[in-house]
């Protein structure tokens, strides 16, 4: 049982309370996946089986797309439905909403949340805020924002403003603080009222699976090497299979391209990745999947 595995995580589970349902359902202890979820957020989580593991860091620097709601009007602790509220003021009517969204595109200097995973100084910066430090020097990062756009009308209930937005992001967007960063744009507190993961990759939520469909063994692994389809690909020949097995240098005169390559079988089956040697014009293995 070798592959990925495309979950539709549901509400109120964190991302490693899925692996652990996962191991229990598949029975084996070799899963990991990429992109964390945060409890409270639904949507795609990209999950490694077996040798699937090994390839999850490939596919960690995908960009992300989200379906968010926000909250115009009430901020809290953690930026999203589970904090405590910190601050509020009345929303009547906002204008320039779209303006404000289409000011992300592009560069976006972001500082991660308290409540996030983000290390610092050696813990998680959600151990601080748990123990109510606040840390006022998190490093902030860039993020790019590829796409960003409002997907409903305008709602107010309770002296508050609701309203939908898609955004595809690179690599370590975290929503929560767009949300925030967006209503404060507006000239409000705000937080991201709910959230959904719906791309990452080429992967989609329209393929994955829910626990009860995994439960029910209604699911479908994708193999190692569709699952890296953003590579290129070269197909080995007898001579470079029986390199690939001792983990040997490969000439570059077999490969097209010069970066990160997976080099399958003539069945499509992965056998390694592999790289531009540093030092010398050969192309070395970063993982190799078959064994002598």
């Amino acid at each position: 049982m070798d592959g990925i595995l495309l979950v539709n995580k549901p509400k109120d589970y964190s991302s490693h309370d899925v692996v652990a349902v996962l191991r229990g359902i598949l029975k084996t202890r070799k899963i990991g996946h990429s992109g964390t979820l945060d409890p409270d957020a639904t949507g795609l989580l990209v999950v490694g089986i077996g040798k699937g593991t090994k390839i999850m860091r490939y596919l960690n620097q995908d960009d992300k797309g989200y379906e968010a709601t926000v909250c115009i009007g009430k901020a809290t602790t953690t930026l999203d439905d589970t904090g405590e509220v910190t601050d509020t003021k009345s929303v009547s009517r906002l204008t320039g909403v779209d303006d404000v969204l289409a000011s992300f595109l592009g560069q976006y200097t972001q500082t991660p949340p308290m409540y996030s995973a983000i290390k610092y100084k050696g813990k998680r910066l959600y151990e601080y805020a748990r123990k109510g430090i606040i840390i006022d020097d998190i490093p902030s990062r860039d993020i790019t924002i590829k796409e960003i756009a409002r997907t409903s009308e305008i709602r107010y209930e309770n002296d508050k403003a609701y309203f939908e937005y898609n955004v595809l992001g690179s690599k370590g967007l975290y929503v929560r603080t767009l949300s925030y960063d967006l209503a404060k744009k507006l000239g409000y507190p705000g937080y991201n009222y709910q959230l959904n993961r719906v791309k990452a990759g080429h992967f989609s939520l329209d393929n994955a699976y829910t626990l009860e469909d995994i439960k029910g063994g209604n699911y479908t692994l994708i193999s190692l090497s569709d699952a890296l389809g953003h590579l290129p690909k070269v197909i080995a020949n007898k001579r470079m299979q029986e390199d690939i097995k001792y983990g040997r240098l490969l000439s570059v005169t077999d490969f097209p391209h010069l970066g990160l390559t997976r080099v399958v079988d003539e069945s499509n089956q992965l056998l390694a990745i592999y790289t531009k040697h540093p030092k010398r014009m050969a192309m070395k293995p970063t993982n190799v999947f078959v064994k002598d």
